[in-house]
């Protein structure tokens, strides 16, 4: 395969191009889904893939193909070079690639137990016994459902620069999501886990920290009040804060939105944009994490990006493209979904660094304030810098203590803002919310964290009853 990709690669140059690449993926994946006691679905798939990209007077032309075999390559190759010759004449601004030195590798999964040497069957079993632990733990749940996915995967990865990569990746990840019922209120309990690694992490498992924590979690909010609205001292936990974190501040990241002015950090570069406590990385090199990866879809090695240093903006997510326009060196967050995928900017596990405070010194400093636990969804208008984060559960504080649990509750603000406000960072660290990122139809692994944060003040919404 190896020879195979080099010499497209020989063969686009003397065409003319000023720059290809070319990736050849293959992998298989299980998805079983439990819900209510009953299997819904237990899905396995095997794909192979390869994808040609080339520039070509300044314009991008790419190729897919599920054909595994050399004439398909070739084929893509050619197609990606007539698109490109075709776009060629039409193209406003045209692109470039920054120049790096090839890399040459050879990276195996980092698995254990790989979970295509687990029976399906086995899998459901062990799935069938997270899920039942959650439905039976009070005569409240009203319905349980459980998803779980792994995935093995190996793709080989060459471009004009000399580039060759093997890299081969290993995930497994489970989430469960319960509902408990009384009369006619509802609520939510959710967990998850995900990391780069082998079905191993599923062995090591605890009911307890998995489908029963998700139990307890929807029971005890039938008992909780209602969010207070308005505007509050608010605290946010590791998962909230790495979804402030992904949702409100990295995509504003990417480069390729900043160039497009789709960013609210676009101009912001080696200017204060938050306080001196805020730090924020990206980081791929993180061992086991669910976003990791050793080298990107061009071939670029993955490393630690920080993207805001003490309040600081200093860096963005860059491919071989934005780094071109933006005169910066790649830094490897270049992703693409499969090789049947052009490679786009991506974050992938992105974190505000712990600080010197402690839990407890946050909370007893406040008169009345919410602390937020359990990141449900987010959203951010990274043009104007809005959004809202909503959470799983909260806890009203009065005079330095928890009080009161509070259930539907979300937090709103602008993000620059809620940055320049973050009085206290907590010295404890979490990364472990993995999920699925989607950007123009495509997915990538992703996770995010970091320690406890509080903010001086954002808007609560909720209702009083």
């Amino acid at each position: 395969m190896e020879k195979l990709l080099s010499n497209l690669m020989d063969e686009a140059i003397t065409a003319g191009a000023e720059f290809a690449d070319a990736r050849r993926g293959e992998g298989r994946s299980t998805m079983i889904q439990i819900q209510d006691g009953r299997t819904e679905k237990v899905h396995s798939s095997r794909g192979r893939s390869i994808g040609v990209r080339t520039l070509v007077g300044g314009a991008w032309g790419f190729a897919a193909t599920n054909d595994d075999d050399e004439a398909a390559a070739r084929r893509c190759l050619k197609e990606a070079l007539e698109a490109a010759r075709a776009a060629a004449p039409h193209v406003a601004e045209p692109a470039s690639v920054a120049r790096v030195a090839p890399s040459r590798a050879s990276v195996p999964a980092s698995a254990e137990k790989r979970p295509d040497s687990v029976p399906v069957s086995e899998k459901v079993k062990d799935m069938f016994a997270h899920e039942r632990s959650a439905r039976e733990f009070d005569s409240r749940i009203e319905n349980t459902r459980l998803t779980y996915f792994d995935g093995v995967s190996k793709v080989r990865i060459a471009n004009t620069y000399g580039t060759y990569v093997e890299m081969e990746t290993s995930r497994a990840r489970a989430a469960v999501n319960v509902v408990a019922r009384s009369g006619e209120l509802r609520q939510t309990g959710y967990e998850s886990v995900g990391r780069l690694a082998g079905y191993e992490i599923m062995e090591l498992l605890e009911p307890e920290e998995f489908g029963i924590k998700a139990a307890r979690r929807a029971v005890n909010l039938l008992s909780a009040t209602p969010a207070p609205p308005g505007e509050y001292p608010v605290i946010f936990d590791h998962s909230i804060t790495g979804l402030f974190v992904h949702e409100a501040f990295g995509h504003n990241s990417e480069a390729d939105l900043v160039w497009s002015g789709e960013s609210i950090i676009a101009d912001r570069m080696g200017k204060r944009i938050g306080s001196e406590l805020v730090t924020i990385i990206d980081d791929s090199t993180l061992p086991g994490a669910w976003g990791s990866y050793s080298y990107d879809s061009e071939g670029v090695a993955g490393r630690k990006r920080v993207l805001v240093d003490k309040g600081i903006v200093k860096e963005f997510l860059h491919s071989l493209e934005t780094a071109a326009k933006f005169g910066a060196e790649p830094n490897g967050s270049a992703r693409a979904e499969s090789a049947a995928n052009r490679p786009i900017v991506r974050m992938s596990n992105t974190f505000i660094a712990p600080g010197d405070s402690t839990l407890d010194e946050m909370v007893s400093a406040l008169d009345r304030g919410i602390l937020l636990k359990g990141a449900l969804s987010g959203y951010v208008s990274t043009e104007t810098g809005q959004f809202t984060c909503r959470a799983a559960e909260g806890w009203l504080i009065r005079n330095g203590a928890l009080h009161e649990r509070l259930r539907d509750v979300a937090v709103s603000g602008m993000v620059l803002e809620a940055l320049e406000n973050v009085d206290a960072v907590s010295g404890d660290f979490h990364l472990r919310s993995p999920g699925t990122c989607g950007k123009n139809g495509q997915g990538a692994p992703v996770d995010n964290g970091g320690p406890h944060i509080r903010v001086k003040r954002l808007v609560v919404g909720g209702r009083e009853e």
